[in-house]
């Protein structure tokens, strides 16, 4: 590792203390003569950016920035906003040279803050350590580019690939700590999302009650033509905020304290996911975990409408039963949906695997 990357794996470090959504996490380094003289991250929505912070930090500690370098892992902005433009603040203090992690996709910036510096004379260099700065804000990416929550499937499933029996019994297939994963993931997530077979025949609480100091994401359900009872847990606890997506053919239920209704249109008698998604990430959800049954499962898989998936598979056969992906059909082998490998592990005796799309 490099200089420039060492000063920009201490930018990450300082930009994942942010808690900023729908905002990226941002964290910057001003160095003069080989000297930090001022770090500064993003830290709440609305709030001063990341440059700010580093820059204000740098003259309290009575520093001049004329010909110092400053380090971002996201590109300056150069619109006004909730905030002034970073890059005009820069430019104001003479910093001689900048170095980027990543561009910033938003339309907005998107290559206008890395131009407007350099059409002042500064120095500006991109992409150290682009991959990192990307995972660091995926959810933000995602949002941007996609018009959709950043989207990760789960299942949890035998060694012969069976999410539920026949009869739909599924509670429960893998370990504890398979399922304190699990809530982990819900933890960082926006919302949690099933189908209307799922909610029937588990009634999930779909909480993070496993783990401590989570706040529970909102519970979503495609109920598409509005059949599921009231008295499911998620209409009736209150523990967290319960959103049921409908065919838009149905009329708009009313909304209660904690259950709101989303109608979504049709196509060829399926709900469009990305209107849903769209709309779901209008309601802030900016990440979602999907732990749907089979058919809940294959639509995303078959709309390639998914950032990530997690397999937790446990040492048990179940002969017969459900399938993860079973609703998803294809004639060749060829067709196949490839994924990529990121990351594999183990508790205890569960088996857990995590994949990348490959988009």
């Amino acid at each position: 590792m490099n200089f420039e990357e060492k000063m920009m794996s201490e930018c990450l470090k300082l930009a994942r203390k942010g808690k900023v959504l729908p905002n990226p996490m941002v964290g910057c380094i001003i160095l003069k003569n080989s000297v930090i003289i001022g770090k500064g991250y993003h830290k709440k929505f609305g709030g001063p950016h990341a440059e700010v912070n580093a820059i204000n930090e740098a003259k309290k500690n009575g520093y001049n920035l004329r010909g110092a370098r400053l380090f971002v892992t996201l590109e300056p902005c150069s619109h006004y906003g909730k905030t002034p433009p970073c890059t005009e603040l820069i430019i104001k203090e003479g910093i001689k040279e900048v170095i980027i992690g990543m561009k910033d996709p938003h339309p907005l910036v998107n290559g206008k803050g890395i131009s407007r510096l350099t059409s002042q004379g500064i120095k500006v260099t991109t992409g150290v350590l682009e991959k990192e700065c990307k995972e660091l804000n995926k959810v933000f990416v995602t949002n941007v580019v996609s018009n959709r929550p950043y989207i990760i499937l789960k299942t949890a499933q035998s060694i012969d690939g069976k999410i539920a029996l026949n009869n739909f019994t599924s509670k429960w297939i893998t370990n504890i700590k398979s399922r304190k994963l699990t809530h982990n993931l819900r933890k960082i997530s926006s919302g949690i999302l099933i189908g209307r077979t799922t909610a029937e025949a588990d009634n999930p609480e779909l909480t993070v009650r496993l783990v401590k100091s989570g706040k529970n994401p909102a519970r979503i359900v495609i109920d598409k033509d509005l059949k599921l009872k009231k008295t499911l847990k998620m209409f009736t606890d209150g523990e967290a905020r319960t959103i049921v997506i409908h065919s838009s053919r149905h009329k708009e239920t009313e909304n209660t304290d904690f259950v709101e209704f989303i109608g979504v249109r049709e196509k060829k008698g399926v709900l469009d996911l990305q209107e849903m998604l769209s709309s779901l990430l209008r309601k802030g959800i900016y990440s979602l975990i999907v732990e749907g049954g089979s058919y809940t499962l294959s639509q995303f898989l078959g709309t390639n409408l998914f950032d990530e998936m997690y397999v937790m598979i446990a040492p048990k056969l179940f002969g017969s039963g459900i399938s993860p992906f079973s609703d998803y059909k294809i004639d060749r082998i060829a067709d196949a949906k490839e994924l990529i490998l990121n990351k594999v592990f183990h508790l205890d005796s569960d088996i857990i695997i995590n994949y990348k799309n490959k988009l």
